[in-house]
């Protein structure tokens, strides 16, 4: 029988009565929601990012599809991006009309391969969207010498990654746009919630068309619609809970500080499984500073499968899970031909573009589905104890011997 933890993650997100004065206030002054939408926060979230335009938004597929709707990628358009992902990725893409493109993942780290990336160009594609999966940054040096190579859009999905630098950079001001999820398990977290992050002021001026209240528009562009008669509610319901972002805000004074904690104890982990065979952490690319939202393990599969170690795990404390049990692109909706179910929207665009998902083989992103679970990573607090107990965990569920 598998040891149990008896070190526990700290509450998390954090909801002290100082964070929360500024949702109070919102609830006292009865505004649920703002027609002109949060900007507050936007301006709070610039500071952070150190530019940009950002508009927040309801949820982060809000923020994808912001980014998508204000680069004008539309039907028949092709974006390349990664099958090892939270289905939002895709299903924001697909809602758009445009065609997810697969490319592999590295080896080592389930990120974007540049080189499979660059090899998957072609003239229908109009962007990357590159994941920075479980808080871990993709190479976006070479994914955007990639896309200026070819003329394309760059976009960070960064939902799992806030804080999270790339050649002492953060992530977000990388490409051409990025998004971001902030609901309430997320490193930044409110309720639910998101924003995107614009280079290009025209590009988030065509999102808000789609989706931004006229209370909150630039009184001259507001102007300019209203003599185009183009302003009406034909919106995407994209405005968010004014409570959700005031705990957004609040949660940026103590982001970092959590996020290295976070890599502190994967570091510390890191360094005790190194004498277990048999379970791998993820090493950190050379580069990067992620900020850990997941942990993933991969285990050897000749000794046992992720679902065997998730049965041996469930009383272990540990909280194991499979976050992606079965590549987006093997999924029974994403598969046209030969589905039996209720109608799927995006079916008759994959059919016009002629693309088979089913016969795509991704070897790297298949392997991590057959060899990885996945835990919840909100140690915000140093905690080696811990981190020698989840080794002995580990241990145990491998049968090695230290």
């Amino acid at each position: 029988m598998i040891a149990k933890l008896t070190e526990s993650m700290p509450t998390y997100p954090r909801r002290s009565p100082e964070r929360m004065q500024g949702a109070l206030a919102r609830l006292q002054d009865q505004e649920w929601t703002r027609l002109e939408g949060a900007p507050d926060t936007e301006e709070a979230l610039k500071a952070f990012h150190g530019g940009g335009e950002i508009w927040y938004v309801a949820s982060g597929t809000a923020a994808l599809q912001a980014l998508l709707i204000g680069h004008e990628i539309g039907p028949g358009d092709e974006v390349i991006t990664s099958a090892y992902t939270w289905g939002a990725t895709i299903s924001a893409i697909l809602s758009v009309g445009a065609i997810p493109v697969f490319a592999d993942i590295l080896p080592d780290v389930p990120l974007l391969d540049p080189s499979c990336v660059r090899n998957s160009v072609t003239p229908r594609t109009k962007a990357i969207m590159s994941v920075h999966l479980f808080g871990c940054p993709c190479d976006m040096t070479a994914l955007r010498a990639v896309a200026d190579e070819a003329g394309i859009y760059l976009f960070e999905d960064g939902s799992q990654a806030h804080g999270s630098r790339w050649q002492g950079e953060r992530v977000g001001r990388f490409g051409h746009g990025a998004a971001f999820s902030c609901m309430a398990l997320k490193p930044l977290a409110g309720t639910e919630g998101g924003y995107a992050v614009f280079e290009d002021a025209q590009a988030a001026e065509r999102a808000y068309l789609h989706g931004k209240h006229p209370r909150g528009l630039d009184p001259q562009r507001l102007a300019q619609w209203k003599d185009k008669d183009l302003l009406d509610a034909l919106q995407l319901a994209m405005r968010p809970c004014a409570i959700g972002a005031e705990l957004v805000k609040s949660g940026l004074d103590t982001l970092d500080e959590e996020n290295a904690a976070r890599r502190e104890n994967a570091r510390t982990l890191r360094r005790l499984l190194a004498e277990v065979p048999g379970v791998e952490m993820d090493p950190e690319p050379e580069g990067a500073e992620p900020v850990y939202h997941l942990m993933s393990f991969r285990l050897d599969p000749a000794k046992l499968s992720p679902a065997e170690a998730m049965e041996q795990l469930q009383d272990s404390g540990l909280g194991p899970f499979l976050y992606i049990p079965v590549p987006l692109h093997k999924l029974p909706r994403m598969d046209w031909q030969a589905y039996e179910g209720p109608a799927v929207f995006w079916h008759e665009q994959l059919k016009q573009a002629g693309i088979s998902y089913q016969q795509q083989s991704l070897p790297q992103t298949e392997a991590r589905s057959r060899e990885s679970f996945q835990v919840g990573w909100n140690w915000i607090e140093p905690n080696p104890k811990a981190m020698e107990q989840i080794r002995d965990v580990l241990a145990e569920l491998v049968g090695a011997a230290l």
